[in-house]
């Protein structure tokens, strides 16, 4: 009798710990996100987040909106201050700095196989450090080379330039009567292509300053050539710079910029891309060293501080997810993070997003140091004294290098 009495007792035990396991999982959960999106993208995150809600209806979301520009600072403060914050939006080039305070929460115990493989190498690649995974990419972004196909066809060219070396032919033969083949700018995230073109490079993970080789000094060296050649803007200066490349290029005054996905819905009001068709879209061509644009971009990021991180995690990964990423091309004219996205059948036929697509396989990831961030200031500085001929390629080299010698506390 005790044996059955005390079986029965351990039945109805199991029941009660079921049962409270079960009312505690399905407690209420209210997750504070951190949104920098404006527009038509913030529209679009808060629909979403509804869908979620719905989907899950014991978790509520509070969306905070903050400017992008001041989202860092606003983030760091809040989290090292114990302020509610579960996850955000943050830049690729910020995840290396927050995970160095040890402000992030590391997530790949938490993603399967089968979705990291769905990611775009490069895209995930940004947000890995030392080999952790600590955000899922909503969108990506690179560089593209950019060129307006009826001026190309009427100087003779079927197909855009494939190498540095056609490049330069394509950009002189274009030259003339009121227009120039190749805006050429002093934004040093833009130098990039030509830099790992000629096998250069900047700075790697590991903190080695490389842009002092003869060959990163080719890739700069290259620009200049194009100034000297005659072939790029008439401009003295870089006044009003991405004003002015956006502009000629809309009217046709140039035939070449390099810019990325972001660009494309201001190029369309342009008078020379009325018809989208016109508009060409093509990898930043190959140099001797190689081909490569930075992949830039955002990603959702989890609070280390978050009391609810898998509630947030699968927050980002309904964010993130295939269907999010398609409203997200349509209705905002984003590239999406995810490979299986391209495949769909509305987005298979699309010119833009599947030009940039070409241009995502040959895309790299920046340098992931916590000063990533920080490195285009001197660069972008000495890039501009060297395209005004003030400077040589060396000398602009050697001023960068040791301004981020100095930014990364080396020893001379």
């Amino acid at each position: 009798m005790f044996k059955h009495s005390l079986f029965i007792f351990s039945i109805i035990a199991l029941f009660t710990t079921s049962a409270c396991s079960r009312t505690e999982t399905a407690q209420p959960v209210t997750l504070t996100f951190v949104s920098t999106y404006d527009g038509k993208e913030s529209d679009l995150f808060k629909s979403r987040v509804k869908d979620f809600e719905q989907e899950h209806p014991n978790i509520k979301v509070n969306v905070v909106d903050v400017a992008f520009g001041s989202a860092s600072n606003y983030v760091k403060t809040a989290m090292l201050g114990d302020q509610t914050l579960d996850g955000f939006r943050s830049d690729n080039s910020w995840v290396p700095e927050f995970v160095e305070l040890g402000l992030l929460q590391p997530i790949d115990s938490m993603i399967s196989s089968d979705d990291a493989a769905d990611f775009n190498p490069a895209a995930l690649e940004s947000v890995k450090i030392k080999g952790r995974l600590y955000g899922l990419p909503t969108v990506v972004e690179a560089p593209a080379l950019l060129y307006n196909k009826r001026i190309l066809k009427e100087s003779g060219f079927e197909a855009p330039p494939k190498t540095m070396d056609e490049l330069m032919a394509v950009a002189k033969k274009v030259t003339g009567k009121g227009r120039y083949g190749i805006y050429v700018s002093d934004d040093s995230y833009f130098a990039l292509p030509y830099i790992w073109a000629f096998g250069g490079d900047t700075i790697t993970d590991d903190r080695k300053v490389h842009l002092v080789s003869a060959e990163s000094v080719n890739g700069l060296a290259y620009m200049l050539q194009l100034r000297l050649n005659g072939v790029t803007q008439p401009y003295p200066d870089f006044t009003d710079s991405y004003a002015k490349m956006m502009n000629d290029f809309k009217s046709g005054k140039s035939a070449m910029i390099v810019n990325g996905p972001w660009a494309v819905s201001d190029l369309l009001s342009g008078s020379e891309f009325q018809d989208p068709g016109n508009l060409g879209i093509a990898a930043v061509p190959a140099g001797p060293g190689g081909q490569g644009s930075p992949a830039g971009g955002h990603s959702l990021v989890v609070s280390k501080y978050s009391k609810h991180p898998k509630e947030t995690y699968r927050l980002i990964q309904f964010l993130t997810n295939a269907q999010s990423q398609a409203r997200q091309v349509k209705e905002a004219r984003t590239l999406p993070s995810r490979l299986s996205v391209y495949q769909n059948s509305s987005l298979a036929s699309d010119p833009i997003v599947q030009g940039f697509k070409e241009v995502l396989n040959s895309a790299r990831p920046r340098p992931r140091i916590p000063e990533g961030s920080l490195m285009f200031g001197d660069f972008t500085a000495n890039v501009g004294q060297m395209l005004q001929k003030k400077i040589t390629p060396s000398e602009a080299a050697d001023n960068i290098e040791a301004a981020w010698r100095i930014l990364l506390k080396l020893d001379r």
